[in-house]
């Protein structure tokens, strides 16, 4: 796929069958209301230049429910699609009830990727115990290693600005020599509702990288993916424009059309 549907298979599983018709039973019978969730807010970052090898992008969640559900999700996302196959890879901040987040109070890091000739989620998948904290910033970066048996190595890496600390996250593998496009997302799911307590994520100083230098995206364009009506939706905007800042954020009055540039 050269972008997921936002579903949460490599941070927290697939919903089965089973689950769905439960979904689906219960419809029948409560309104639909509430069922509505928010789902998924995206940022697309528009970037010309060919052959680009490197993507970075600072992140910090400044809002998040006082009391989560162990079962929820909550995904701050890079994603960079590749030039070939259908390649795709999406790294950040969770909070999931995966196995491996058990002792780290439901939160971590996720990193991995799918593609036509692998399937989703086979060219790699790690999810790492990581204790984020709210109103910190962190660097994601995702960067092209050099090539093992024949396939390119892409790196996942996060930086603590307070403390300096640099750490590695997980590897996926290419076909494709570059990186085409990238999005910034929030994504929820697992029982998170158009009413739950408000969550709100900033990004700032994304910048790409080819062999010609570095660059800034040219553009960021809006999406959403979700079944909110009313005043309690998704909404992102602008902050500032230099430095460049925006920020995506749950249970708030939707400002920002879908398929609006919030710069550029």
């Amino acid at each position: 796929m050269k972008r997921r549907d936002f579903l949460s298979i490599l941070g927290a599983g697939a919903i089965g069958a089973g689950t769905a018709g439960q979904l689906f039973s219960a419809s029948l019978s409560r309104p639909a209301a509430a069922f509505s969730e928010p789902k998924s807010t995206h940022t697309w970052l528009a970037s010309p230049e060919p052959d680009i090898y490197a993507y970075d992008v600072d992140v910090r969640i400044n809002r998040f429910p006082n009391s989560p559900d162990r079962k929820w999700l909550y995904y701050f996302a890079l994603q960079v699609n590749f030039t070939d196959h259908d390649e795709w890879s999406h790294g950040g901040l969770q909070w999931a009830g995966v196995e491996e987040f058990k002792n780290s109070g439901n939160k971590g890091i996720n990193w991995g990727g799918g593609s036509d000739w692998a399937g989703y989620g086979g060219i790699g998948r790690t999810n790492t115990p990581f204790i984020w904290s709210t109103g910190k910033w962190y660097r994601y970066r995702c960067w092209r290693l050099d090539p093992k048996d024949g396939l390119w190595r892409w790196l996942f890496a996060l930086q603590d600005y307070e403390t300096g600390k640099d750490g590695q996250y997980g590897t996926v593998v290419t076909k494709s020599k570059y990186i085409k496009s990238a999005v910034v997302w929030m994504e929820t799911g697992y029982g998170v509702k158009c009413d739950t307590e408000r969550a709100e994520v900033e990004w700032r100083n994304p910048v790409y990288r080819t062999p010609a230098g570095i660059f800034k995206p040219v553009a960021g364009t809006t999406s959403y993916n979700g079944t909110c009506e009313g005043s309690e939706s998704t909404d992102q905007g602008l902050i500032a424009k230099d430095p460049l800042r925006w920020f995506q954020a749950t249970n708030s009055r939707r400002t920002v059309a879908p398929g609006k540039k919030l710069w550029g």
